[in-house]
């Protein structure tokens, strides 16, 4: 319902079809491990991290050229994982103009009654150190006009929703509130304040036995996003960071399905898969799909 169809379109449909089906098996006698891989076409192949930022966003380092709140709407980049999305966040980051803020959380320690009698309060160094999925970085670094996503339902009827994308807006960037420009929906272009809030990670998501609560702004940067938490967004340029390979059913259907048009996808692969034809790894499992 999201492409415009023409026979272009409607062969990229197809396309992504069978990505979602698992319907492409590349057999290799000499590489019996290369079973279920997608054969990517060389002309969305990137082979540097440069020139996928530099496709999807325009900006190199040279750019000093602050992108319109429109384009963040239009553009985003997808990694499997939260280090690579985090990695590329702090390099987009770091050629967006502007003068960067850092935004320390308040971290503590959490006792159960009567189980954590005995345990022993952890410094809050490691506390700071854990990047939890769902969590707000413990030091948020943010610029003027760079883009955000928001991690919790904070108002949904004002469109403070979890998934909710937004750009920051006020000059002097305050301690203790933001004031953003919400991005799409029924609320796009309107302003509101995020506060700072007590978040703790979720017991099924959690992979430490530590129990902490962080006070934070709960939002973080949306050059990049993962894969999973891109689910509902559609944009008109989509970046993937395929560098590390997608490890779970449907990743790949929904990286590529986030565009509406099979020449506005850039994938950033290593360069060691050109001996191999550009293959990357497709999770299907068909026992859970409905023929």
């Amino acid at each position: 319902m999201r492409i415009d169809r023409d026979e272009h379109q409607d062969k990229f449909a197809q396309w992504l079809l069978s990505i979602g089906k698992g319907h492409h098996p590349v057999t290799f006698p000499h590489y019996p491990n290369i079973n279920n891989h997608l054969t990517l076409p060389n002309e969305i192949i990137c082979r540097l991290e440069d020139e996928l930022i530099q496709s999807i966003y325009g900006m190199t380092s040279h750019s000093m050229t602050c992108p319109l709140p429109e384009s963040f709407q239009n553009h985003v980049i997808l990694a499997p994982l939260n280090d690579s999305m985090h990695t590329l966040n702090r390099k987009i980051l770091s050629l967006f103009p502007g003068e960067e803020h850092c935004y320390h959380s308040a971290d503590s320690q959490t006792f159960e009654a009567g189980v954590d009698k005995h345990a022993k309060p952890v410094p809050i160094e490691l506390l700071q150190s854990f990047n939890t999925s769902g969590l707000p970085l413990s030091c948020l670094s943010l610029k003027k006009g760079c883009p955000i996503i928001i991690l919790c339902n904070l108002d949904p009827k004002r469109g403070l929703c979890n998934g909710t994308r937004a750009t920051v807006m006020n000059q002097n960037l305050n301690s203790h509130v933001l004031e953003v420009q919400l991005m799409g929906g029924d609320h796009d272009g309107e302003i509101a304040l995020i506060p700072r809030i007590i978040l703790s990670p979720s017991i099924h998501t959690v992979d430490h036995a530590i129990h902490f609560k962080r006070r934070q702004f709960p939002i973080q940067l949306a050059f990049a996003m993962t894969i999973n938490k891109a689910q509902g967004q559609s944009v008109k340029y989509v970046g993937i960071n395929l560098c590390t390979p997608v490890f779970s059913h449907g990743q790949l259907y929904i990286a590529f399905s986030r565009a509406t048009s099979y020449n506005r996808i850039k994938v950033l692969l290593e360069n060691e898969t050109e001996t191999h034809g550009n293959l990357t790894p497709n999770v299907v499992y068909n026992e859970v799909l409905l023929d």
